[in-house]
């Protein structure tokens, strides 16, 4: 960038996000019963702040490895200590953003958010929806399987088909139209995932609208406009003009299209006045068509945190068998050692697909048997969304149950229980699920392979999904396409 970079432009842009997914941005606040809160503005309604906005899409923008290295310095800001070269070469050691980009609101009522320091009556209605959000419970899981002591946690998350409006300006000149371009394709861009827990369903954003305007400040009539523009979010402004947003960037895509055989079951964690667990239900926010908040829907959920759970767990069993390890050509002393180099991170498919935490416990290096690993941590590169539907019924089909005394076989006293389970309406319909793989090219062949033996067990039924699968729960069986292929790359009806 010039030291003397003249700014005659103007770059303005209002955008409507919408929640395809839950959503959680976290305020670094707990409460009595939940572990994580969402941010929410001072009205109480959840809210993303321009910070979050403005980190995500710069790290998404100069994290695409085709990007010319310093290529957004100026636009977002800079700081840098020079050489004497660049010094005597007129370089900068830094600069301000030339972007702002305000914090996203709730829309509520006609596209209009809550601004000001009093909420209309209306708006008092609204907020009653948002007072107690639906919180997510999670539990770390071990190498066998099963939960790790002290590894429960919960987080609050914001409905999925929430808007957020927000406003973004650029000062530049004539030769920032490109970037400004670039920089709003990326609202497009499908790794563009804001808050926490992208990686486990949620966070995905669609651009429900955007509407933009080029000031030209030489121009007398476009330095009036601008100089008239009004700040509020709430104002009407014609002079902005709808802008087609382009995706650049595709993932190696993985739909699954799959058939439960019978009944499924992913719970709550909890019962109701008859039962004592209970499918896990979140409510959803839909808007009429005058871009209005309606009241919340119940639908059932299925969380793609428990997906992957299952997913990660076999593939690491299809990696192992393919790189021809088997614990039964191991004796037991031998397996005490090595079962930690196979196993959770340490699985070179877990690490490389499902990623691993700052901190992890690395693999030691063993003179026996000469097997050494540094595992640092690193993102996962699969993506998947958390599934809602209101085809779904979770609150008529109720499963007794009673536990059994071995010695007596009679049912033992205070032992029964009971659960509701899911099902569709209709018996054909399927449930669709997308997962996405980013920067698939860099896996290796037998990762791939073990990942698609994973999906194909899924489609056969060897891999149920969801709890109760001992009691014969969770058994879906259908086919799975490749980046949009037509041709499916398994089907179990046709294999």
């Amino acid at each position: 960038m010039s030291k003397n970079k003249k700014y005659t432009h103007r770059y303005i842009a209002r955008v409507v996000l919408e929640a395809q997914t839950p959503l959680f941005v976290g305020s670094g606040e707990t409460s009595l019963i939940t572990d994580a809160l969402v941010q929410k503005d001072l009205h109480g309604f959840p809210i993303i702040q321009g910070t979050s906005l403005t980190g995500v899409l710069r790290h998404s923008l100069e994290d695409d490895k085709k990007q010319e290295n310093g290529k957004w310095n100026s636009f977002f800001g800079f700081q840098k200590k020079l050489t004497e070269k660049e010094i005597k070469e007129g370089k900068i050691n830094g600069s301000g953003s030339q972007v702002k980009i305000s914090s996203a609101y709730l829309v509520l009522e006609n596209g209009k958010i809550a601004e000001g320091l009093q909420l209309d009556e209306n708006q008092k209605e609204f907020k009653k929806y948002f007072e107690d959000l639906p919180s997510r419970q999670h539990a770390r899981i071990t190498h066998k399987g099963v939960a790790k002591e002290h590894g429960l946690f919960d987080n609050e998350v914001v409905y999925k088909g929430c808007r957020f409006l927000f406003e973004i300006e650029l000062k530049g000149d004539e030769e920032d139209k490109n970037l400004w371009s670039e920089f709003l394709n990326q609202l497009k861009n499908p790794l563009f995932r804001i808050g926490q827990g992208t990686r486990n369903g949620y966070g995905n954003l669609s651009v429900h609208s955007c509407k933009t305007k080029v000031f030209d400040l030489n121009n007398k009539a476009d330095f009036k406009d601008y100089l008239d523009f009004d700040n509020s979010l709430n104002s009407k402004k014609d002079c902005l003009k709808d802008f087609e947003i382009e995706n650049n960037k595709e993932l190696n895509h993985y739909q699954l299209q799959l058939k439960p055989e019978n009944f499924f079951m992913f719970g709550a964690g909890y019962g109701d006045d008859e039962v004592d667990n209970i499918p896990i239900t979140e409510d959803v926010i839909s808007y009429d068509d005058k871009n209005s908040i309606q009241k919340p829907e119940k639908q059932t959920l299925i969380p793609a945190s428990s997906i992957k759970g299952a997913l990660r767990h076999r593939t690491a069993f299809h990696y192992n068998g393919i790189s021809e390890i088997y614990t039964d050509k191991l004796n037991k002393e031998s397996f005490k050692i090595l079962h930690k180099f196979y196993t959770e991170i340490n699985n070179d498919a877990i690490f490389e697909l499902f990623g691993a935490e700052e901190g992890v416990e690395n693999r030691d290096k063993n003179k026996e048997f000469n097997l050494f690993s540094k595992r640092e941590g690193q993102r996962g590169k699969i993506i998947m969304n958390d599934y809602l539907s209101s085809k779904i019924i979770s609150d008529k089909k109720i499963f007794n149950h009673v536990a059994i005394d071995r010695f007596t076989s009679g049912a033992m006293d205070g032992a029964l229980f009971s659960e509701k389970v899911s099902y569709f309406k209709e018996k054909n319909e399927e449930i669709t699920l997308n997962v996405f793989v980013e920067n698939s090219e860099n896996l290796s062949k037998n990762v791939i392979e073990a990942f698609e033996e994973t999906l194909k067990d899924v489609c056969k039924g060897l891999l149920p999904l969801g709890g109760m699968t001992t009691k014969g729960h969770g058994i879906f069986t259908g086919k799975f396409f490749i980046n949009n292929n037509e041709k499916p790359k398994f089907d179990y009806e046709n294999k």
